[in-house]
């Protein structure tokens, strides 16, 4: 049962004030200066130093005397933790970071606004130019999708990573192959040659990595042109999500694929040329990279691509951490609005992207961005790689679910992965019972 205090609480009444505030999506009467905003946030090292920075340079120059206390509070579990017991205590902060699914968890307790009235506001809101320099179709992708928020946007993504397949390019060329392969025929087809291919000194070349990351398995399902969620409810007998789990049963069946030994493994054995193939965040490109030059690699040759597709269906699965804005004072809330605005802003979004290798939403940005203005040079041309594919109109951006369950399933897919591999259920059975047990989550 979801909590009911924000019924009677503080909670109610700010959103009622807030409410009849906004009602005409007029807020050219308030005035947000001299507010003092909280922000909790998740990041650590090169994201920490790049927000402080960032935080500092609103702090002074913006010309309502607006102050921004950016604070550290762990990770995503340490702050889903944090903002339950603060719910209940009514002592929140102005902004939170998070996921869209965790805003639907937190909007059931009356704890996140919806943005989309500031986005549009004729005073405070972005002008057509501004939305226009939004990567197309971004703002939609993250709005929620599922009842009773349906249509809002309750998370400001001014940052993304996205999935990609990375390549061991030198290995790939032993294997007779110039490109990473763009149809899943072609990936069987490669994957089953490497786990037949004795390396040059005598190594045996293994297939594919699966992992039972529900996220990988997400972007097959996609490249299958299906969605593990429909809008209303999660879809895990369709057609598509049986040839992803036919695919991965059927490689690793058949020796074309294999279990990593340890978590984040694959990165090595794609460094050592064991595995052809990684599924990564392009937030991992550090730690690719890194892998490479450990195995004695002073010009590691990686190749960036999508996920193998069936024709017409390329797609690239986008990760958005996002930042959500609680329930406070219209004047807080405006003050809010108007820093989250400032990162989205071009030099802003340049600054986060060069100094942390997270992707912005803002295209403009782009032209800000060299290997001389990237705290770490050497991973640029990968990032320009998978930005290149991020602004191919031909490719389809696909997010996961924004809906309260969805962390939920990810343990239920991964699940199903694991049982339909290294168990050797069959498919349809594991099938069956991930979409049942898939939608019970959904509706308890």
């Amino acid at each position: 049962m979801r909590k009911v205090v924000f019924m009677f609480g503080l909670l109610l009444v700010i959103a009622l004030f807030t409410s009849a505030a906004f009602a005409q999506d007029d807020m050219a009467g308030i005035d947000p200066s001299g507010q003092t905003i909280v922000y909790w946030h998740q990041f650590t090292s090169a994201q920490l130093e790049t927000m402080t920075a960032l935080v500092e340079r609103f702090n002074g120059t913006n010309e309502y005397g607006i102050t921004v206390e950016a604070l550290p509070q762990g990770n995503y579990n340490d702050i889903r933790e944090l903002m339950n017991a603060s719910i209940i205590s009514g002592e929140l902060p102005n902004l939170v970071a998070g996921y869209g699914n965790d805003a639907a968890s937190y909007a059931l307790d009356g704890a996140a606004v919806d943005l989309m009235p500031y986005v549009n506001d004729a005073t405070w809101g972005l002008s057509e130019e501004q939305q226009a320099d939004l990567l197309p179709g971004f703002l939609d992708a993250n709005k929620q999708t599922a009842a009773p928020f349906s249509g809002e946007l309750q998370v400001w993504p001014h940052q993304f990573s996205a999935q990609v397949m990375v390549s061991n390019l030198e290995l790939l060329k032993a294997l007779g192959y110039d490109a990473p392969p763009a149809s899943i025929d072609e990936f069987r087809e490669i994957v089953c040659a490497a786990a037949e291919y004795t390396g040059p000194n005598g190594e045996d070349v293994q297939g594919y990595p699966i992992t039972t990351d529900a996220s990988a398995f997400e972007s097959f399902v996609a490249s299958y042109g299906g969605a593990i969620f429909d809008g209303t409810q999660y879809q895990f007998t369709s057609e598509p999500v049986i040839q992803a789990l036919t695919l991965y049963k059927e490689l690793y069946d058949s020796g074309c694929a294999y279990i990593p030994a340890e978590r984040f493994s694959e990165q090595t054995d794609l460094a050592l040329g064991l595995t052809p193939f990684n599924a990564t965040s392009t937030a991992g490109f550090t730690f690719v990279r890194q892998a490479f030059v450990d195995a004695g690699h002073e010009d590691p040759q990686i190749g960036v691509s999508t996920f193998p597709h069936t024709e017409g269906n390329e797609i690239i699965q986008v990760f958005v951490p996002s930042i959500i804005m609680v329930p406070s004072t219209p004047e807080q809330q405006l003050a809010s609005w108007i820093f989250l605005k400032f990162l989205t802003e071009a030099e802003s979004g340049a600054q986060w992207s060069g100094g942390t290798g997270y992707f912005n939403p803002v295209v403009s940005s782009g032209a800000m961005l060299t290997a001389d203005t990237f705290a770490n040079a050497a991973i640029f041309p990968y990032f320009e790689a998978a930005r290149s594919i991020l602004n191919n109109p031909d490719i389809r951006v696909y997010n996961g679910p924004q809906v309260v369950s969805y962390g939920t399933v990810r343990g239920l897919v991964s699940e199903a992965i694991a049982a339909v591999t290294s168990n050797g259920q069959d498919v349809m059975p594991v099938a069956e019972k991930l979409n049942e047990d898939a939608n019970a989550a959904n509706s308890g």
